[in-house]
């Protein structure tokens, strides 16, 4: 007996660290693949008179192993580019695991471990430092809605407003917020998830004219179909009596 409930807690104990592991991973991990990628615009409202108010970035994912993250990130502006490739560890909070994409965020803000919940913690690069998830809401980016995490805080003077997809991790948005002037950037294109084929209204409808026409069908057929009981009989008329003359040879 004592042999049985000592393996039976060595199974529970198995099972909970288990657990606890995949747990842990999940937390530290990247929720994209390899050759995934996502494009940016950013809206630089303090510099709109200069004339360089628009800037575009991508992110290339070229190798995805767990937290281990190599990217490509590639910065354009309208008179010049910049571009570099390294490999992020996202549970190191080294200043070097990072891309300065001046004057966009830094690359680890473009990136963090998957499926983050309110009050986790998360590690965006030397100058935000760590910062908490706040909050969960859904929005609509890249032309799918999709449901997305969220922190902001005050740094320097400045409001920072940060929103991240929560199945990939991946940023959908950023705000900066300077008194009444603000920069944005945006997420404007990517692979990493799809425009639905329908909007959901006229998915529904679509839905439900299949089923209407399904129930409609259904009932022609049935009225069509022969119904038990009613069959009506066919009656076979015999002479009995001729039949009867035959047999014994004799004319009546």
């Amino acid at each position: 007996m004592k042999t049985i409930q000592a393996c039976i807690l060595i199974v529970i104990l198995f099972f909970a660290f288990s657990i606890a592991s995949v747990s842990a991973l999940g937390s530290s991990s990247f929720g994209g693949k390899s050759g995934d990628w996502a494009e940016y615009e950013w809206q630089d409202e303090m510099q709109a008179e200069t004339g360089e108010s628009s800037y575009f970035a991508r992110i290339d994912f070229l190798s995805v192993e767990g937290a281990n993250v190599t990217v490509n990130a590639t910065l354009y502006t309208s008179t010049s580019s910049f571009n570099e490739t390294k490999t992020i560890d996202l549970t190191s909070q080294n200043a070097d695991d990072d891309i300065m994409l001046e004057p966009m965020f830094n690359a680890r803000v473009y990136f963090i471990p998957a499926e983050l919940n309110v009050t986790d913690p998360v590690y965006l690069g030397e100058l935000y430092g760590t910062q908490n998830i706040t909050g969960q809401t859904t929005n609509s980016y890249a032309g799918a809605d999709r449901t997305v995490v969220f922190t902001n805080f005050t740094l320097q003077g400045s409001n920072y407003y940060f929103y991240w997809d929560k199945q990939t991790g991946v940023l959908t948005e950023g705000l900066k917020y300077i008194g009444a002037a603000y920069n944005d950037v945006l997420v404007t294109a990517t692979n990493m998830w799809s425009p639905p084929i329908l909007p959901p209204v006229l998915l529904w409808v679509a839905i439900a004219l299949a089923i209407v026409l399904g129930i409609y069908s259904s009932r022609r057929i049935s009225k069509k179909a022969p119904r038990k009981g009613n069959t009506k009989p066919t009656l076979t008329k015999t002479n009995s009596f001729l039949s009867f003359r035959l047999s014994r040879g004799k004319d009546y």
